[in-house]
This record gives structure tokens, C-alpha cells and sequence, in this order.
């Protein structure tokens, strides 16, 4: 649904996420060192022969290298942001994710994606300029190498698919860009591990259960070492980790399945959704993806379309989550099928309205997810009055205006914002 992150996130790591797995990969007696100095050319060369031998991918040519200070770098994600979204594009985006609930009122949606790009970032690998950068002083020197194997990894990968192509000129649609923005991060995690593993004599290929113990640890380590994404929403959180930790168990699954082959077949056949990372036997069954319309709206024509986009099972998830718990969230959003949502205005007022609509796999999934999203508005909403509950149904208002919630059959739709 958010296309802020996915837009100019595209070519950054974060070092948080790469801190546990390297914790992982390496001897228990592995020691904290001081920051590193720019890697070597010996280095860089050693590490993309490591990765070509893995994947199968041949180094076409070498990888330009350029370094930045932490100041040089924040100026640089600044501009990256600057160039992925207008003023107007970010307002839109945020006002959705509002009225949706992921965000509180006072949130600002583009300060927060610079701090947290510039608070974690070690070192990029730009497809736009086909380089590797390399933040000065920001990797310890016994990670230097980790980040250097999952930067790398895209190198390799664009030199052989065109990264700048397969995350921006994919079909236009968040769900397939979230989806994609997980291939590419979770393969580098994946190579990124198994480089380190090799050391030790070991393999992802033979070990992959290994995973489930690393994993977890991610949110947990990002939020105690990174106070602006300790801070931040649920939904940014896990749009951050996502790509990572769901990613790199979707690499898994398919290389269990097609062996190295798995590397390219992921870049030329992408999957089409979230809901295909994150359950990969639906993207090897080729399962077809679902569609669904928007729910009728009177007026509609006395109303400016601000922006569309999609209703993941991603996104179904953090919502429950966020409002209801994990739980009835992991329950729940795997009977997701498909979503769609529209942001609109008010000619004359300007006032916002938001419809949406989500298929789910049957009447009674529907039923449930309806329930979920009642506990959603009684939480999200401020000076909320509810005027009619009834089975299948509720309205209402709160401080967006009205409201109207209902299931038909196995669609759950919903009207908020109206006069």
C-alpha cells in the first residue's frame, strides 16, 4: 500500500537487519571491532567470485565504488526521496494511511522515511548510476564484509537483469513492488548469508532451518539499537523488515525447490503479490491472482480521485495486528485474496474519502475479517458513535465524518469519510 518506502528504499540496506544474521553466521567468540575503512578492491573482487560461484551469475565487468560520510549520505537520501515523490504524491500517501489507521494524526510520513533511511544505512548499491557506496565509518569492521556480500549481490544481479528495470518498470501496482522489493533484498540476504556460512563449512542449502532461529531476532535488535525506528509505526517497521526477513524465507523456499536455478527464475518470473512471499507454494503453484471491484459510492462524480492502489495481505495483517493482536492477525489475513482502495476529495470542501474493498476466500472469512475490523475502528477513531451494528454491517461516525463497513458474501467493503 505504501509506495513512499518502496519507491525510494529500493537500493539501501539497513544495518540492523543485517546485524543478527551476521550474528548468526559467525563463531560464537566473533568480537565487536572499531569502525572499518573503505574495503579493497581484493576485497570487493573476492567477495563477488563468492557470490558468482553461489548463484551461478558471471561478473560481467567490475563494480565502481564510491564512499560517503554520514552527512554526504543523509543529503543523498534526502535526494532519493525528493526525486521518488512530489510534496502533493507524499500528502496523498500519508492522508490514506491515516484514514486507514496505520498512522497517527500528527505523523509526518516524509521526515520519518529520511530519518530512518539515514539512521541505518552502511552501504548501497545505486542502480541508477550502477555503483556500490559505501558509508564511511558506519559498518563495524567484522560486518564490513556481511554488507559488502549483500550489496554485491545486487551488483551481480543488475548486471544480469537490469535492477533499475525489475523494480521500476514492473506492472504499476504496490502489491507487485512490495513483491519485488522482497525478491531482490531477501536473495541478497540469502547470498549474504551463505557467503558468511561457507567460512565456517556450512550452508544454507543443507541448513535451512537455521533460518527460523535468526529471524526473529530482527525487529527486536532494530529496535533497541535504532531509537527513530523504535519510534516509528507498526506499519513502517514491518514495511521495512519485510522485504528482509519474508523475503529471505521466499529465496528459501524456491531454492529448496529449483536449486541454483532459483536465483534467476525469481528475476525473470516475479511474484505478483505479498501474499506469494509470504506463502512461496502459492508462487511455485502459479496460483492465479485474484482481482476485486470497489465498492459503489453516490456522489462519486462530485469528487476528485486523489490516488488508488492495493490492499494486501501485508497489509491486512499489520492492521490487525496493530489493532487486535498477532495472533487473530496470523489467523486471519492468509484468507486474503485480493484488495483495491481509492482516496478522493471533495470538489468544494476538499474533504477526504476513502473506499475500499477486500476479497477473502470465503463468506465466513469475510464475517471474521469484519469483526477484526470493528475492533480497528473502535481503537483508530476519535469521537467515534456508532449508529447501527448489525450482523454483516455497521456505521457510524468518527473525526473523518461517516462511516459505512459491510460483507457481501466473501467481500468485505467499507466507505469512510463521507459528510
Amino acid at each position: 500500500m505504501i509506495k513512499l518506502l518502496a519507491r525510494s528504499a529500493g537500493a539501501f540496506a539497513l544495518l540492523t537487519l543485517l546485524s543478527p544474521a551476521w550474528a548468526f553466521a559467525q563463531e560464537p567468540a566473533a568480537a565487536p571491532k572499531n569502525p572499518a575503512a573503505v574495503p579493497t578492491a581484493e576485497q570487493i573482487t573476492r567477495i563477488l567470485g563468492q557470490i558468482s560461484e553461489i548463484t551461478g551469475l558471471k561478473l560481467k565487468h567490475p563494480v565502481p565504488m564510491s564512499t560517503l560520510t554520514k552527512a554526504e549520505w543523509r543529503r543523498w537520501v534526502d535526494d532519493r526521496v525528493r526525486e521518488s515523490a512530489k510534496p502533493e504524491e507524499i500528502r496523498v500517501e500519508e492522508t490514506a494511511m491515516k484514514m486507514f489507521g496505520f498512522f497517527p494524526p500528527e505523523f509526518d510520513l516524509r521526515a520519518s522515511t529520511v530519518d530512518l533511511m539515514s539512521e541505518q544505512a552502511a552501504a548501497v548499491y545505486d542502480h541508477k548510476k550502477k555503483r556500490m557506496i559505501f558509508v564511511q565509518d558506519a559498518a563495524p569492521e567484522d560486518m564490513e564484509e556481511a554488507v559488502l556480500a549483500h550489496e554485491l549481490s545486487h551488483a551481480l544481479a543488475d548486471q544480469h537483469f537490469d535492477m533499475g528495470r525489475f523494480l521500476e518498470k514492473g506492472p504499476r501496482s504496490d502489491e507487485s513492488d512490495s513483491a519485488r522489493l522482497a525478491v531482490v533484498e531477501g536473495q541478497a540476504m540469502w547470498i549474504m548469508l551463505e557467503v558468511m556460512m561457507n567460512r565456517n563449512g556450512q550452508s544454507l542449502t543443507t541448513n535451512s532451518a537455521a533460518l527460523q532461529l535468526m529471524l526473529p531476532s530482527m525487529g527486536k535488535m532494530a529496535a533497541s539499537q535504532y531509537p527513530v525506528f523504535d519510534k516509528s509505526p507498526l506499519y513502517l517497521k514491518e514495511s521495512l523488515l519485510f522485504p528482509y526477513s519474508a523475503g529471505l524465507l521466499f529465496q528459501q523456499a524456491v531454492i529448496d525447490k529449483l536449486g541454483r536455478e532459483a536465483f534467476a527464475a525469481v528475476l525473470r518470473d516475479p511474484p505478483k503479490n505479498t501474499q506469494q512471499i509470504l506463502h512461496p507454494e502459492k508462487y511455485l503453484a502459479h496460483e492465479a491472482v485474484a482481482s476485486v471491484d470497489l465498492p459503489e459510492l453516490d456522489g462519486r462524480s462530485k469528487m476528485k480521485k486523489l490516488t488508488d492502489g492495493d490492499v494486501g495481505e501485508f497489509d491486512m495483517h499489520v492492521l490487525f495486528e496493530q489493532y487486535s493482536s498477532k495472533k487473530d492477525a496470523d489467523e486471519a489475513a492468509p484468507a486474503w485474496r485480493a484488495g483495491r482502495f481509492e482516496l478522493l476529495e471533495e470538489k468544494g470542501t476538499k474533504h477526504p474519502v476513502l473506499r475500499w474493498a477486500v476479497l477473502w476466500a470465503t463468506p465466513e472469512s469475510a464475517q471474521q475479517a469484519l469483526s477484526l475490523y470493528l475492533k480497528v475502528m473502535e481503537k483508530k477513531s476519535q469521537n467515534l458513535k456508532w449508529t447501527r451494528q448489525a450482523a454483516g454491517a455497521a456505521e457510524g461516525s468518527n473525526q473523518h465524518g461517516a462511516f459505512r463497513i459491510w460483507a457481501d458474501g466473501s467481500r468485505l467493503e467499507a466507505i469512510e469519510g463521507l459528510p
